[in-house]
């Protein structure tokens, strides 16, 4: 399902975007020409500063600080780059092609456009094992070859190339999608390396429009607002490739090496998501420690228990979730949240149900 959301007035003033700590991250696709990474720093005259060579089709920014990456024509290889000078390590070969990335509710996404069906789907990357997440294709004929992750208002943001070419918001648990403003003002008005970072959208331009400015959309005007031009770092080259926003980028000390998570666990996506009728759900412990993991519905009452705070070795583990209560009594659809409790450390994530 989506919204397209008609825009009437001109806006005359440009809302220029507000900066924090943080790194936008580019390169390109098809060749090993340098990354480039900029504070933004004047923003919208920004300096780049190049970095390791590598092949880029996407890219998506974990928390930590570390990139992933992917390269490779319909066979896609998944690398993860630490920023501080060392080269990307392979990490799996996904099983299906994948043009944008997005890192978002500790879950990987990406968009197909050549797997059956297409649309956003979740990645495991130590496997490269792909699960459809959000059919965005169906009955619209929408592809994504642009996304990343906001963080903000938990939401996935996609620029189109076919249907209605735009930038969308896209709800992860339903599916949704609201056209948030019409194309960047660039002639043939593709892009494809985008990246979300303090609340703003960063493009570049793709296409038959080599050379022109990158665009940036600042999400707090909401629907309708305008583009911005900022420094384009590759004005010689098509600008096709991948674009991460790197958050506090400064506090990876360089000789560290790829970064282990500092918290004592961390919990995953739930796959399939949306389920029915049974959903696994695999979290973490980098230290032994007590586990909790329970379901609770949206009214925030407690549904069911998967793991009822006995104690357990470090490692990987994983539990099925059959759609029912502690009673056995099916749930209806709908969405609902699992949460995991190790000591104080407490994540919670979503998942949806549907009958």
């Amino acid at each position: 399902m989506f919204t397209r959301i008609l825009l009437t007035a001109c806006i005359l003033t440009v809302a220029i975007p507000a900066f924090g700590a943080g790194t936008l991250f580019v390169g390109l696709e098809g060749n090993t020409a340098a990354t480039q990474t900029s504070d933004l720093d004047g923003f919208p005259n920004v300096q780049w500063t190049s970095g390791f060579s590598f092949d880029v089709s996407a890219a998506a920014s974990r928390p930590d600080g570390q990139v992933y990456l992917c390269n490779g024509a319909f066979t896609t290889r998944l690398y993860l780059a630490d920023m501080a000078g060392h080269p990307p390590v392979l990490q799996s070969t996904i099983s299906v092609d994948i043009s944008g990335l997005a890192y978002g509710r500790d879950t990987l996404y990406g968009y197909s456009n050549y797997a059956t069906p297409k649309g956003i789907y979740s990645i495991d990357p130590a496997t490269g094992d792909a699960t459809l997440a959000v059919d965005v294709y169906t009955g619209t004929g929408f592809r994504f070859f642009a996304l990343d992750y906001n963080p903000a208002d938990d939401l996935l943001y996609g620029y189109t190339e076919y249907g209605n070419t735009g930038l969308y918001s896209i709800n992860i648990d339903s599916g949704e999608m609201i056209e948030i403003v019409d194309p960047f003002p660039a002639s043939n008005s593709s892009g494809r390396a985008m990246a979300v970072g303090n609340n703003t959208v960063y493009i570049l331009a793709t296409r038959g429009d080599d050379g022109v400015d990158g665009y940036s959309y600042d999400l707090s005007q909401g629907i309708g607002g305008d583009w911005v031009p900022f420094t384009n770092p590759y004005p010689q080259y098509h600008s096709t490739g991948g674009a991460a926003f790197i958050h506090d980028l400064s506090s990876a000390a360089p000789d560290q090496g790829l970064l282990m998570p500092q918290a004592p666990a961390r919990l995953m996506a739930a796959q399939p998501n949306p389920f029915n009728p049974m959903t696994k759900i695999r979290y973490e412990l980098f230290e032994a420690g007590a586990v909790r993991l329970t379901v609770y519905d949206l009214a925030g009452r407690q549904v069911r228990t998967l793991r009822d705070g006995a104690t357990e070795q470090a490692g990987a583990s994983e539990v099925l979730w059959d759609g029912r209560s502690d009673s056995g009594l099916a749930m209806p659809s709908g969405t609902y949240l699992y949460r995991l409790e190790v000591g104080s450390f407490v994540e919670t994530q979503r998942m949806a149900l549907v009958r």
